[in-house]
């Protein structure tokens, strides 16, 4: 397999995964709208669509590499920093919650609701490994935007969405700290942040995947600072 088709591999596994995850939220955001957690988690849904999150944060990790391989003349040490922030910061919001959410959580529902009803308070350890995770995604997108946002790599509005994704996702999480709206276009408002990061993530994939690129031939592109 040539170092093109592995480009754009990765580049499919960042843009099926960013549409995943992003059906998860809508769904999810949905689902918990309105009841109790004991009562959403007992949901007929609750377990695909986490797993539907499960599998679409997993592709997001697998696929960000390709982002740094494929252009890493481009957006140097910052980018790199930067994609390796927001991967590991992806680790926890992404895939362990979802693998939280799908194996976890039914099970305290079922045989201890007083733990995940909504008056119920968080470990701190939870809360310090949540807002940890936050300021990582935060660091990790203003990192990878710079480059974007010089001119190095394009699409130049990738270097705006990257920020602005981080800060109403954690604006998002301040407004509803005690748990999910009860209004559905409000629990969906308050999860932009990542929609908008999927967004930007899943058009660079969709641009690693469109390249046909001879793998002879991938490393003068990298050069060419008006590729995106």
């Amino acid at each position: 397999m040539t170092k093109s088709q592995l480009f754009r591999i990765s580049g499919l596994a960042l843009q099926v995964g960013a549409a995943a995850f992003t059906v998860y939220i809508v769904v999810r955001s949905v689902i918990t709208a309105g009841p109790d957690p004991a009562t959403f988690y007992k949901e007929g849904l609750w377990v695909p669509i986490n797993a539907l999150g499960v599998m679409g944060s997993v592709l997001v990790l697998l696929g960000l590499p390709g982002i740094y391989a494929r252009t890493a003349s481009r957006i140097g040490s910052l980018g790199l920093f930067g994609v390796a922030l927001i991967a590991l910061a992806w680790m926890f919001l992404g895939v362990f919650l979802s693998l939280f959410g799908m194996l976890v959580s039914p099970w305290l529902a079922d045989q201890a609701p007083s733990l995940v009803a909504a008056s119920a308070p968080l470990p701190a350890g939870f809360i310090i490994a949540f807002v940890s995770a936050l300021v990582i995604e935060l660091a990790g997108s203003v990192l990878l935007a710079i480059p974007f946002i010089q001119g190095h790599v394009r699409p130049r509005w990738v270097g705006y969405v990257l920020p602005a994704s981080a800060l109403l996702t954690v604006a998002g999480d301040v407004v509803a700290s005690s748990g999910p709206e009860a209004n559905v276009a409000m629990n969906l408002l308050t999860n932009m942040g990542p929609v908008l990061l999927l967004v930007a993530l899943g058009d660079l994939g969709s641009q690693k995947w469109a390249e046909h690129v001879p793998s002879g031939q991938a490393g003068p592109r990298e050069h060419n600072p008006s590729a995106g």
